[in-house]
Parts: C-alpha cells; structure tokens; sequence
C-alpha cells in the first residue's frame, strides 16, 4: 500500500510531537517502551480505509483518519501491542486487549470490547460513540464525552463527567457471549471475540 511504510523511533517520536495532542508525553514515553520489545514501526499516513485492522508485534501509527469497514483489533498473536491513530476513527467494532491511543473522535457503530485485567487503557481524545461496551476488566477513557446505548462495565468506563455507570448485569448478557461457572452465568472473552467477528450485534437478552 502506498501510504504504508517502516519508520524509525526518532521519527516517530518527532511525528507524535508534531501532533501536539493531549495524549503526547504518555503516547512518546509508551512508543519508546513498547518499541524496546517490537523494534519496528509501521505508519499509514493521511486518510486510512481498511477492511479489517489486527495489530500484532508491530506498533502502528496512523497519522490521519483511520476508517475500518469491519473490525480493528489488536493483541494479534501477541501479549501486548500499540495501536496509535492521530485523527479519528470510524468502524463497526472495536477490541483492544492492550494499549491504544486515538486522538481523536472515536466512533464504532456495533461494540466496544475491553478486557486487559486493567493494565492497560483505550484512551481517546474525542468523544466516543457506540451501541454496546463490554468491558471485562480494561480502562476505557474519553476526554470528552461517551455516547452509549448499553454498558456493562467493572467501573472502569469514563469520560468529562466521570464514571459512565452499567446498566447491564450479567445476567442480562445474551447466551452467546457466556458460559456458566458453578451455576453463575460469566462472560467469557473468547466467545464474545467470535460472536463479535461473525457479525453478532446483539448482546443484552431483551
């Protein structure tokens, strides 16, 4: 792809420093950690549409819009991984299992689905728009403000005004994205993954 290429870490560096987000000092000081362990860079520049979007071992910088018909995810065959977009994003499903930062708007159309133990955070400098998040345990964090249908949330879900409460118990998770453990219906990640991926939108029983 033309707008596609290796960069080195100095020029990452200065890129991000350009960009002058609110986000820059954390993004720089995670670039510079993450890089010791992934060693290479990859950059998409100006306006980005993608299909799909799995980041692995490499880090990924879009430097413009990222539009993603399907879904981006990361964590790809890896324990951690970092999604950088220097713009906005726009795509039907979202999930992160590591660290990703979008400066700014960030808008998926179906779902939102965060689960890291909490070690690492979806930050966004926009607002954030969706039907659905699910998170199983990730911080999920919008400078601005969060637009959302239904939540089921461990209180790690936040915008300007503070936490964004659930209004999804577990029990209210459709079967499809759960299993039970000693008569106690759990969500299960693995599941809701594929359910995610094989076009499932409906995540709360009615």
């Amino acid at each position: 792809m033309k707008n596609f290429k290796e960069v080195s870490l100095d020029d990452a560096v200065l890129l991000i420093n350009e960009n002058n987000s609110i986000f820059k000092e954390e993004i720089v000081d995670e670039l510079s950690a993450f890089y010791e362990v992934a060693g290479k860079i990859v950059l998409y520049s100006g306006e980005t549409n993608l299909d799909n979007l799995a980041v692995g071992n490499d880090i990924v910088i879009v430097n413009g819009n990222l539009n993603v018909t399907d879904v981006i995810e990361d964590c790809e065959k890896v324990d951690s991984s970092l999604l950088i977009v220097l713009g906005n994003v726009n795509c039907k499903n979202l999930i992160t299992l590591s660290s990703m930062y979008i400066t700014g708007d960030l808008n998926a159309k179906n779902v939102i689905l965060g689960d890291s133990l909490c070690d690492y955070v979806l930050n966004v400098g926009g607002n954030i728009v969706t039907k659905t998040i699910l998170d199983y345990g990730h911080c999920i964090a919008s400078e601005k403000e969060i637009t959302v249908t239904d939540v089921f949330s461990f209180n790690s879900v936040s915008d300007k005004n503070g936490g964004i409460e659930q209004n999804m118990e577990r029990d209210e998770l459709v079967d499809e994205i759960t299993e039970m453990d000693d008569d106690e219906k759990m969500e299960n990640l693995g599941k809701t993954i594929d359910y995610i991926k094989n076009g499932g939108e409906v995540f709360k029983v009615s």
